[in-house]
């Protein structure tokens, strides 16, 4: 039987701050530049899943987009529209890079399928931070 590879996107808003706490502001600045502000900043992101299964003969489908659309949201949920350093505490010690933050939203998607999507394969995100920079994770 072949399979399917499936692929949906969804955008969302957050604000991020890139410092390592134990540098100096010097360092910082010197590091991540205008991404060391004081209070941060934001981005329209865009996410991109990837799906891979066999496509059900009964529905055409190898998986309902509804429910891809609830977990996006859910996965989504904990950091859209908020300050990753500030309200998010897998972030609160960590720079919240785009690969970071890729890395974060790839293992929700990651733990949210093996719960309820039997058969279904995540097979990569992509993460835009704009539309000339983006980062690729594999589970």
């Amino acid at each position: 039987m072949s399979l399917t590879r499936l692929a949906r996107r969804r955008g969302f808003h957050c604000l991020h701050r890139y410092e390592v706490k134990d540098w100096t502001t010097d360092r910082n600045e010197l590091e991540f530049g205008a991404c060391f502000t004081p209070n941060g900043h934001g981005h329209t992101y865009e996410l991109e899943a990837y799906f891979e299964g066999p496509v059900d003969p009964l529905t055409g489908m190898i998986v309902n987009i509804a429910d891809i659309d609830k977990m996006l949201a859910a996965s989504l949920e904990p950091i859209e529209g908020k300050h990753l350093n500030f309200e998010v505490p897998e972030f609160k010690d960590t720079v919240p890079t785009t690969e970071v933050l890729a890395e974060y939203l790839m293992n929700r998607l990651f733990k949210s399928m093996k719960k309820s999507f039997k058969g279904l394969r995540l097979v990569k995100v992509r993460l835009f931070e704009s539309d000339s920079l983006w980062v690729d994770v594999w589970p």
